[in-house]
């Protein structure tokens, strides 16, 4: 079975909502320069329409990484309140998904 070109594959962004929370956190939270900030300022960009292509989607969720794991820095993830950093780690679980695994949460047109 031949499997769809990923940038013609589109993605609701209400299935990105894990993604979107997550993003939300790091920028309550954490202590990141401007470079990094502009990550979050692209993706809420993308997040507010109707849908993306899964390469975008891929995209944000590398982002969240990035952020998380070098912007943010070291202890991040285990400063924040619980209700947070469960937050965090679903949205990072989807990132993990989207850019790693075959995810489930997409959908076509």
């Amino acid at each position: 079975m031949q499997q769809q070109d990923p940038y013609f594959v589109r993605v609701p962004t209400e299935r990105l909502s894990p993604l979107a929370r997550a993003l939300d956190v790091v920028d309550r939270h954490a202590e990141i320069n401007d470079r990094y900030r502009a990550l979050i300022h692209d993706s809420r960009r993308l997040l507010a329409q109707t849908d993306v292509r899964l390469t975008q989607a891929r995209g944000m969720g590398k982002k969240l990484m990035v952020l998380v794991r070098r912007g943010a820095g070291e202890g991040f993830r285990e400063s924040l309140p619980q209700r947070e950093r469960e937050e965090l780690d679903a949205g990072l679980r989807q990132a993990d998904d989207l850019v790693y695994g075959d995810t489930p949460d997409r959908g076509s047109s």
